[in-house]
């Protein structure tokens, strides 16, 4: 009876022991669409769909872009009661949408 036990033990690890345990792969989707703010002044913020997202010259593309998500959006400058840029866009999956405030705006 012991060695039936011992048999059975044994052939019930190496059953358990076939089974492979399933793997998961986990995949990166595709990147945030960004968006970045050439030619604003000093002082200017950014609005997104109408939140600030802060000064619009900190999102120069260069050194920092804002992620923002797919779609169509409705980005604002604004400096002060001034409106230096409105412009809708729509953001594409991993693209960089550059919008660029008129020099004449600027003033």
């Amino acid at each position: 009876m012991a060695m039936m036990k011992t048999i059975l033990a044994a052939a019930l690890a190496a059953a358990v022991a076939g089974c492979a345990l399933p793997t998961t792969t986990v995949k990166a989707g595709a990147s945030r669409p960004a968006l970045s703010v050439q030619g604003a002044p000093a002082g200017a913020v950014l609005y997104v769909d109408g939140m600030s997202m802060g000064e619009a010259g900190t999102y120069d593309g260069v050194k920092q872009k804002l992620l923002i998500e797919e779609g169509a959006h409705r980005v604002e400058v604004r400096q002060g009661q001034a409106v230096l840029l409105t412009q809708q866009i729509f953001a594409g999956s991993g693209e960089t949408t550059t919008v660029t405030v008129s020099a004449e705006a600027a003033k």
